[in-house]
């Protein structure tokens, strides 16, 4: 059977030939949703969401009760700022699934996204309330501490922030907004400690760099404050 080909595939992580497995499964057997979602699933690790959007959408429209399917069109449509499609989407997975974390972290992005605060609010209120488990940077946590800073109650951000760092202390993106977050407060020597940390754990991220910098400048270490301001300003196009 393709499809059996494809996850054989997969499972070997030649995604290249998953893929093409899938597209002659989906080819033979257009209402297998099942092909579908893994079409998607091997598009989105090649980090090809614009290839996926289409294969997630024919999954969750041919049999939206298939685990994920749903979840991952709404994700994508996120991921491609398409916002106003996402968030009906991700209203039908938690209406069916109360419970999903994911699905209310993900429609409270795409609604504050479009200026939707109060909803927004309310929908990370619930992913932080139902949070179990997820990928340490992907934790609601993290998101809802920087949309508590974006609507100037920057005070009530660390909480979240905080939380989400015990779950993941190795968290770069968490340690880099907690840090945010403490300038914005001007707790300067400690918003400098969770930026090294965040540099620490992600020396790529531009935007920890140019912040740490921020935090030295302010912290009267002109030296080391040049050193990641010039790096950040050479990793953030």
């Amino acid at each position: 059977m393709l499809f059996r080909e494809g996850e054989r595939l997969f499972n070997k992580r030649d995604i290249d030939a998953a893929i093409i497995a899938f597209q002659r499964a989906v080819e033979s057997k257009p209402d297998y949703a099942p092909a579908w979602k893994s079409l998607g699933v091997a598009y989105a690790t090649r980090g090809d969401f614009d290839r996926a959007e289409a294969p997630f959408r024919n999954a969750c429209e041919r049999q939206a009760s298939l685990p994920d399917a749903c979840l991952y069109y709404g994700r994508t449509l996120y991921l491609l700022n398409r916002f106003h499609q996402a968030i009906p989407v991700l209203r039908r997975v938690v209406e069916k699934s109360p419970r999903n974390a994911e699905g209310y972290r993900l429609l409270a992005l795409s609604l504050e996204a479009l200026g939707q605060a109060p909803a927004a609010g309310d929908a990370y209120r619930e992913a932080v309330r139902l949070y179990r488990e997820s990928p340490a940077d992907e934790d609601p946590g993290i998101d809802y501490g920087v949309y508590l800073t974006r609507q100037g109650h920057a005070d009530d951000a660390i909480r979240p922030l905080e939380d989400a760092l015990k779950r993941h202390p190795k968290s770069g993106r968490a340690h880099l907004e907690l840090g945010c977050t403490l300038l914005a407060l001007d707790r300067l020597a400690e918003a400098a400690a969770q930026l090294e940390r965040a540099v620490e754990l992600n020396p790529q991220s531009g935007r920890a760099h140019l912040l740490l910098g921020k935090a030295y400048q302010r912290l009267g270490k002109p030296e080391a404050a040049e050193e990641h301001l010039r790096q950040g300003s050479r990793t953030i196009r």
